[in-house]
């Protein structure tokens, strides 16, 4: 009981009627709630308790995938903790629990070039680990290979559904005047983009990953990458691994590290070589980050969330209007000497 009272945080509140001793065999020394996990210290180490509302299968196939890196060699990050009976999780009717094993450490320094090689080489590693990924039937997601083409131009669609209601009429508010104000370049951009990727062997790569059976984490951002206290970068939160092309993970990251350096070409170079000196890129996907690199991905964004489904104030949606159009050159001058070849 004494063990019980030194739990600084009441697990009943998030997991009411679930005895932890009981479906892990160990005892809860304390307990503390970051960000979306609680942190828990036992009598046989620390972990990450998490719930989710995913389906059972969805969650199964991040185990098994999580599970495949690791026998495949990539085992720089968590592992799931299964019970006392052997489940990778608890069904808990609504949602879903489950622990990881905790891993101490700070996130990614987003401005040290260190580390963005750090963190380029682990997204390398992983997606090499990641092929010839076979799920169980129990293991099953929406499947998320191709569609590209299409996505790109129902994202161009809400940007001229806005326009079109726009475009002949005053702006009734600062939201409206901002966005007839940055509109025409983003639309530019927008059509190269699925200009491009039309031209692109986007099928080819398609197919030949298909083959591959990999896939890819879903979230490469820089707060799912811990520099542990021995400097060894991990990689966390698998909650959107799918099968889908590498290109979508690399692609995410790219454009992210490079809005933050103004669109230096020097970082992409860095980033492109880092990768491909570990997992080679072909010519032909260089060919399609071209292309979705184009795509305005922040302003369309700010437009669907500002607009149609009104998830962002008109506040962010303006600062984020016109944080992409402010580096407009920098972008293009960027994609201009986006290389053909590594």
């Amino acid at each position: 009981m004494a063990k019980k009272e030194s739990v600084t945080y009441d697990l009943s509140d998030v997991i009411p009627g679930v005895d932890l001793r009981e479906l892990y065999g160990f005892e809860v020394l304390s307990a503390k709630p970051v960000r979306a996990v609680v942190r828990i210290e036992t009598d046989q180490g620390v972990f990450a308790l998490k719930k989710v509302s995913h389906k059972p299968e969805k969650l199964q196939f991040m185990f098994e995938a999580q599970e495949h890196l690791w026998n495949n060699g990539f085992q720089t990050l968590p592992r799931f903790v299964k019970t006392v009976d052997g489940r990778p999780f608890v069904d808990l009717g609504e949602e879903l629990l489950f622990l990881n094993n905790w891993l101490d450490g700070e996130e990614m320094n987003v401005k040290s070039r260190e580390q963005l090689i750090e963190v380029v080489e682990v997204q390398a590693k992983l997606h090499a680990a990641s092929r010839g990924f076979n799920p169980t039937l129990d293991a099953s997601i929406k499947t998320r290979w191709g569609g590209w083409i299409e996505r790109y131009e129902d994202q161009l669609n809400d940007i001229l559904v806005c326009y079109d209601r726009m475009k002949d009429q005053e702006p009734r508010n600062e939201m409206e005047a901002v966005f007839l104000e940055t509109v025409e370049p983003m639309l530019e951009m927008s059509r190269k983009s699925v200009e491009l990727l039309k031209e692109s062997p986007y099928l080819d790569v398609l197919y030949r990953e298909r083959g591959q059976k990999g896939f890819i984490h879903g979230d490469f951002t820089y707060h799912n990458f811990i520099r542990t206290p021995e400097g060894v970068m991990q990689v966390i939160d698998f909650d959107y691994c799918a099968h889908e092309l590498r290109a979508h993970d690399f692609a995410r990251f790219l454009r992210k590290m490079l809005r933050r350096a103004d669109w230096n070409p020097e970082v992409a170079e860095t980033i492109l070589k880092t990768y491909h000196a570990i997992d080679p890129l072909y010519a032909d996907e260089l060919q399609v980050l071209k292309a979705i690199l184009y795509f305005p991905q922040r302003y369309w964004r700010a437009v669907e969330r500002g607009f149609l489904s009104h998830r962002y104030s008109p506040e962010g949606a303006v600062k984020k209007m016109r944080q992409e159009v402010a580096k407009l050159d920098e972008w293009k001058s960027c994609l201009d000497v986006f290389p053909t070849s590594l």
